[in-house]
């Protein structure tokens, strides 16, 4: 080790006792083969302190930023993160229809509903995916749809203030059916 490096380690050590220095006496210790050892503990009855230079502190004009009182940052930083809201709506499903239902003489409307067993937060709302297309859906309840005969698929997607996606329902399959105008005619 050269002299250089010898000397900022022993400035080290002695800065970083010297920060310790607030807190409490610090004692030296050289063992029998000139080591030197730095404590806060008293080694022996009767050790004296070593008496070590204060820190210097340098002041800057850098202003030291205030807490923000803004009530959109507290209000930002008491929202829930994405993480507590999956658990919060981790039941969020489609109640209606159900897997595989069929609805004959409907005149093509299925009312597709939603929901979780906690009420959903203000600010949150739903898009609703019918036949892969979206849209914007109240966040409780449901609606009607007016469908095509054949196979349909909905699916919801919960989401944050933000916009940001919560959780995704299950996808559910139904059928809608209509008897043919000449259905019972001879």
């Amino acid at each position: 080790m050269s002299n250089g490096l010898k000397w900022i380690g022993v400035l080290a050590v002695l800065l970083a006792l010297s920060a310790t220095a607030a807190y409490g006496a610090i004692y030296k210790i050289v063992d029998k083969d000139g080591n030197v050892t730095y404590t806060d503990q008293k080694p022996y009855e009767g050790a004296k302190p070593v008496d070590l230079p204060e820190l210097s502190v340098i002041t800057t004009d850098i202003p030291i930023p205030e807490k923000s009182t803004d009530e959109s940052e507290q209000a930002k930083a008491a929202e829930p993160t994405p993480r507590e809201l999956r658990k919060l709506y981790r039941d969020f499903r489609i109640t209606q229809p159900q897997p595989e239902e069929t609805f004959w003489g409907t005149a093509n409307k299925v009312v597709v509903s939603w929901g979780s067993q906690r009420t959903i937060m203000p600010g949150m709302s739903v898009m609703l995916y019918v036949d892969g297309e979206p849209q914007q859906a109240p966040v409780q309840g449901g609606v009607t749809l007016t469908l095509d005969r054949g196979e349909h698929q909905v699916y919801a997607e919960l989401r944050d203030p933000r916009g940001r996606r919560v959780v995704t329902t299950d996808p559910v399959t139904f059928f809608v059916k209509q008897h043919s105008a000449k259905f019972g005619s001879p």
